[in-house]
């Protein structure tokens, strides 16, 4: 019976021994969340296709008959479509998104107007009538980004720049004068300008990787290149306000950082 009794006793002062010592053990603490995943820093390039629109103030004014002067003001809606291409890089910092981007874009872009008047002196008529074309074939961006992530596969971003651009304008005036409505003579002038033109570009866009490399994006732009004057010096100036909006959809491919 006193073997039993010892016995439990020391069963009883391991116990206590034993929970004892595992207090004094160290707590292991728990694996830290493994980091972010970035899925957008580095340098990347793409493509992209979409359509531009646009209205094109214009106030010409020209002589074409010796001591005439005559005013039109129109306002044509330039469209069509666009495509090209972009290179950019990204720097991500924390959720937000600093970048830098260029692209370059062809566009179908253009519009025709035509009109015309006429002045009856006696037994003459004068008729004048004048058509237009406006065309824009290509254009190119320098633009900065600024984004944040959202469930870190999307991107939202606003962006803003420069822009270049080529356009073109040509002109036809032609005078008829007839008696009773029959042609009795008919002149015809020809004119065209072209230019290069420099401008502003602010816009917007929404941004989703689809792994480590490629992502698909659509885009807002508005472009504004101000008022030049076309043929000017020849009797005909005209003065176009040239503006575009652009929208448009892409992929990206980017190269993984080493």
């Amino acid at each position: 019976m006193k073997s039993i009794m010892v016995g439990g006793l020391a069963l009883v002062a391991l116990g206590v021994t034993g929970s004892a010592m595992a207090a004094d053990l160290p707590v292991k603490a728990p694996p830290a969340p493994p980091p972010p995943v970035d899925l957008w820093s580095g340098l990347y390039i793409g493509g992209n296709a979409g359509y531009s629109w646009g209205n094109w103030d214009n106030n010409s004014i020209g002589g074409f008959l010796v001591g005439s002067t005559f005013t039109t003001v129109v306002s044509p809606d330039v469209k069509g479509w666009v495509a090209g291409g972009q290179v950019g890089v990204n720097q991500l910092y924390g959720r937000w998104l600093l970048g830098v981007e260029v692209d370059g874009q062809a566009t179908g872009q253009n519009a025709d107007t035509s009109g015309s008047f006429g002045a009856t002196i006696g037994a003459f008529t004068t008729t004048i009538t004048q058509g237009n074309h406006w065309d824009m074939p290509w254009f190119a961006t320098v633009r900065g980004r600024l984004g944040v992530t959202v469930w870190d596969s999307w991107l939202l971003y606003v962006t803003g720049g420069a822009a270049v651009g080529r356009f073109e304008f040509s002109q036809t005036t032609t005078a008829t004068i007839s008696s009773r409505g029959v042609p009795v003579a008919t002149a015809s002038v020809f004119n065209e300008d072209g230019i290069y033109r420099a401008g502003g570009v602010v816009g917007a866009g929404i941004e989703k990787a689809i792994d480590a490399r490629w992502r698909v994006k659509a885009e807002y732009l508005y472009m504004d290149f101000g008022s030049p004057v076309f043929l000017a010096g020849t009797g005909l100036d005209n003065t176009i306000h040239l503006r575009d909006n652009i929208v448009r959809v892409g992929f990206n491919y980017r190269f993984l950082p080493n």
